[in-house]
């Protein structure tokens, strides 16, 4: 039996109703600005006002100097190694936030660098990224026996641009405090 056989055409448009929100007046509710309960996103702050880049202070940072991977059969975790972290000391902008992007590589020993990263972040200048996990079954790392190049792109940057949900620091007062790549070998 056919689908228009069992559906009638009433139904057929029943179900499109329904389907499109029509039915139930959700388009309707969601573009009425009345509605106060309605949630209308994430507010997204303007710069600092007061934040200077030309006034520069001296600010203590503890950066990493490797990274900390644990390998099983099926799994691959990587994390900032917190036990690594030494003293650095930056120059910032007068009340600019600073914060840590980071890109993460993971490709087979001896082959190329790839061009994507497999997981960058943001966070703050406590190097505090959380541990990324890959699993065999769902992300084809790691293989057995392949060895495995283990590269992080660490970022520190000042930005009047407060930190926020989908926080895009890039703006025109953005700019790099500070670099490191830390890449280790994992068997």
């Amino acid at each position: 039996m056919r689908f228009d056989e069992i559906m009638k055409p009433n139904s057929h448009l029943c179900l499109a109703l329904v389907l499109s929100g029509g039915l139930l007046g959700c388009s309707a509710v969601a573009d009425n600005p009345a509605n106060s309960n309605q949630w209308r996103g994430f507010e997204i702050p303007p710069p600092i006002t007061n934040a200077n880049p030309s006034i520069r202070l001296p600010l203590l940072v503890h950066v990493p100097t490797k990274l900390k991977i644990e390998r099983t059969t099926d799994t691959l975790s990587v994390e900032i190694d917190k036990s690594s972290l030494e003293a650095t000391n930056l120059m910032v902008g007068m009340n600019m936030v600073t914060g840590v992007e980071s890109k993460l590589y993971i490709y087979p020993v001896g082959e190329p660098r790839p061009g994507e990263w497999l997981n960058s972040g943001l966070g703050g200048a406590d190097f505090n990224l959380g541990t990324s996990f890959w699993h065999t079954k769902q992300d084809g790392i790691p293989l057995p026996g392949k060895k495995y190049v283990v590269e992080m792109e660490l970022t520190v940057f000042e930005t009047d641009i407060p930190p926020q949900h989908d926080w895009s620091p890039h703006g025109k007062n953005y700019k790099v405090l500070w670099q490191r790549t830390l890449k280790q070998t994992v068997e």
